[in-house]
């Protein structure tokens, strides 16, 4: 027989053993009858006052005064249906699979000397209501111990050439004498015994078959030490298995291969093989199985902290023979018998939570369940607490909601959405991708950037009041999706290259005759854009179109173009990617022929603009805020810019108190020129050659939110951009540059 590996022993029993060894007699035994039920049974509290159970514990055995459960951590627990009492019984291996090894169906309690209860050699008998204790060394007859039916313990001993063979004991103690028969009537050849399952009078036997895949479920008779005959059942290494007085029920695939679950039964009544029947459990792996009147229970083995299961995890009621089955819990994780024909069983309802259920005969004979003793968890998902914050500031960080849950072994989506566009979106996080350990109660933190991840591209969201919805839907399907929504506002600093109130800077995007948006976005560290909004058309009309920050009192940026005529108008930003009917601000513009803008010059918060006319000298020109005047009047801020091919006003990338300057000359050289915060400029300092590899330099403003401003460039050979961000040294005002994923067509202007 194969049994777990038996550990260094570590621990100690709890109880205390007789400390006598009985002498083993040989010949035929009166086995103490099973104890029968009281005339009336002390049925369970109903739910509103029943007991209290550990969470996570597992039922392991039954009897007619009690009941024996075991905690996650191993202490072995006898509760008594009176009063709630308890008793303190071991300390098992914490991960140890309980099965028969400490009794079942019956107040005697089987105790060992090892915390793997089968690698036991030294069993104590503790008959829970009357106290007395019974002692069986095993080690004396070279026996392993099975497991105990009653006060009938089995065991296995190795015989035969070499040992290879088994035959298996059936032990019991008679006061002070104890007394050893052979199990006779199993099939012949088999080996690899295992005590399955047990019941009034009776016990199931596990025979292998030359130690493979294919076993033998065999009822023992155990006032005779017999196998019934005709009555075994064949089935897989992982099936379960159940007794009564009536039938012999197992669960499960006769190879682990086999995808096909079946539920078979006998009748041990009569003479021949029996009235049997089967019939198949679609979806279930290795289910439990137990047996009420002339009903089969079922259900698949799950706690609601485990899995990924796609198939029913209810606990189901058939008849035995067929007919109409139905729910009796929405799952289980233990099963035992009762000694009067019910099952206990652990698991839980949505409606009533998790805990210790009986499971008996209702009023038309069908199994139904009422509530023993409550762990006091949920069986559903429920939201234990909440953190979520009223302001996205995303100009200061992420905005980082968290939600507290009785488990997380969930697929949780969260809808974000914006009211004013109802732009949205979903992000799915699986809290239990992290491992067993993130599967129970705890928090599920969503960590968002501000961004709507999606594909191909990711924009920003925009500023404004949104709502959002939390789900999380069970992935072991066991009970409803749980809801939960409430409202936010997404907010940041204004940012002066901002057309769509999303914190991201935009870029203006002139083709022949077109104007277009391309809205800025980081993903995976790379500088990304959408053409998400074309402005118009009708845009060829101007020779020159400036992104001017904003000017005109609003959050948005605003921009400015002059047509062929020389005269300036202004674009008023709406904030929605689109801009208002043009506003004249004057004529005269034609003699500059270049004109930059979209920074904060003299830090006052509002864009300006710089202008170069025909004979070298800069022009600056304060923004007021005043979209009817939008800019005060020109203040020379230099002469001797003619020497320059190329004038963009960048924004702060230096650290000082205004926006600075980049010029480059015909040699490719670029200049930096450090504002002084009040319209004039610095002596330049040389940032280095080489520019003159690029069609046009855009200050962008700050594309990686770092709080420095950024510098865009195209290619004059083809469609690549770069972006250089700034550094905040003047000293070397830009990192290596950064290629990004915008595309620029050669044709087009950029502002």
């Amino acid at each position: 027989m194969t049994l777990s590996p038996i550990p260094r022993r570590s621990g100690r029993l709890l109880s205390t053993a007789v400390a006598v060894g009985l002498a083993v007699t040989a010949g035929p035994l009166t086995v103490p009858a099973f104890a029968a039920a009281p005339a009336a049974f002390a049925a369970p509290a109903p739910a509103a006052s029943a007991g209290k159970l550990a969470p996570g514990s597992r039922i392991v055995s039954a009897g007619t005064t009690g009941y024996l459960s075991a905690d996650p951590e191993g202490t072995v627990v006898w509760t008594r249906y009176a009063d709630g009492g308890t008793t303190q019984l071991a300390r098992d291996k914490a991960d140890y699979g309980f099965g028969t090894e400490h009794g079942t169906a019956s107040d005697t309690v089987a105790l060992g000397d090892d915390p793997v209860m089968g690698a036991s050699k030294k069993i104590t008998l503790r008959d829970m209501a009357t106290g007395k204790s019974a002692f069986i060394d095993l080690a004396t007859y070279g026996y392993h111990y099975m497991g105990t039916v009653g006060s009938s313990v089995f065991a296995y001993k190795r015989v035969g050439k070499d040992e290879k063979d088994q035959e298996v004991h059936l032990l019991a103690a008679d006061g002070e004498k104890i007394t050893d028969r052979v199990v006779t009537g199993l099939p012949a050849g088999s080996n690899d015994f295992h005590l399955e399952a047990g019941g009034p009078g009776k016990a199931v036997v596990r025979c292998g078959r030359q130690f493979g895949e294919f076993f033998d479920y065999v009822v023992v008779d155990l006032a005779s030490a017999k196998a019934v005959p005709g009555r075994s059942l064949a089935s897989g290494y992982t099936a379960g298995a159940a007794v009564s007085a009536k039938h012999l029920a197992v669960s499960g695939s006769v190879f682990m291969s086999d995808p096909r679950v079946e539920l078979e039964t006998v009748e041990l009544a009569g003479d021949g093989d029996g009235r049997r029947w089967s019939t198949g459990l679609e979806g279930m792996v290795t289910p439990h199985v137990g047996l009420v009147g002339d009903w089969a229970v079922y259900g698949e083995k799950q706690k609601t902290t485990e899995g990924r299961y796609n198939g029913d995890l209810s606990v189901r009621a058939v008849p035995v023979g067929g007919g109409t089955g139905r729910k009796v819990l929405d799952h289980l994780d233990s099963l035992t018998p009762t000694p009067d024909g019910a099952l206990l069983v652990t698991g839980g309802t949505v409606e009533q939570g998790e805990g210790l259920y009986r499971i008996s005969a209702g009023a038309d004979g069908a199994p139904v369940a009422q509530l023993v003793a409550s762990t006091g968890e949920p069986t559903k998902v429920t939201l234990t607490d909440a953190q979520v914050p009223a302001v996205a500031d995303l100009s200061k960080g992420h905005w980082k909601p968290r939600w507290q849950l009785s488990r997380r072994n969930v697929e949780v989506t969260i809808t974000l959405r914006h009211r004013a566009s109802g732009a949205e979106h979903a992000f799915t996080v699986r809290p239990d991708d992290a491992g067993p350990s993130h599967s129970g109660p705890g928090w599920v933190d969503f960590d968002w950037d501000g961004v709507f991840d999606g594909w191909p591209d990711k924009p920003a969201a925009p500023n404004g009041d949104y709502t959002w919805k939390f789900s999380a839907k069970p992935r072991n399907n066991l009970g409803p999706v749980l809801e939960s929504s409430g409202t936010f506002e997404v907010t940041r600093k204004p940012a002066p290259h901002d057309y769509t109130d999303n914190g991201t800077p935009d870029l203006l995007v002139r083709g022949p005759s077109t104007l277009s948006i391309v809205d800025t976005f980081r993903d995976g560290g790379r500088l990304k854009g959408m053409r998400s909004k074309e402005v118009g058309t009708g845009w060829g009309d101007y020779h020159q179109v400036t992104a001017a920050g904003e000017v005109a009192g609003a959050p948005a940026g605003d921009l400015v173009a002059r047509d062929k005529d020389g005269v300036l108008w202004l674009y008023l930003g709406k904030g929605d990617g689109t801009f208002t009917d043009r506003v004249k601000i004057g004529g005269g513009w034609d003699m500059y022929d270049r004109i930059t803008g979209g920074a904060d010059l003299d830090g006052d918060g509002r864009g300006d603009l710089l202008a170069r006319d025909s004979a070298g000298a800069l022009w600056f020109y304060k923004g007021t805020g005043d979209w009817r005047a939008p800019f005060a009047p020109r203040v020379k801020a230099g002469t001797g810019w003619t020497m320059y091919n190329e004038i963009t006003s960048v924004g702060d990338v230096a650290g000082g108190p205004g926006g600075d300057l980049v010029a480059r000359d015909p040699n490719g050289v670029l200049w930096l020129y450090l504002g002084y915060g009040n319209g004039t400029f610095a002596d330049r300092v040389k940032i280095g050659p080489g520019w003159d590899a690029y069609r046009q330099t855009v200050g962008i403003g700050d594309a990686n939110a770092d709080g420095k401003a950024d510098l865009f460039v195209t290619t004059k050979e083809d469609r690549t951009t770069y972006v250089y961000h700034g550094t905040g040294d003047w000293r070397a005002p830009f990192a290596a540059r950064e290629a990004t994923g915008i595309e620029v067509w050669t044709g087009d202007t950029v502002s």
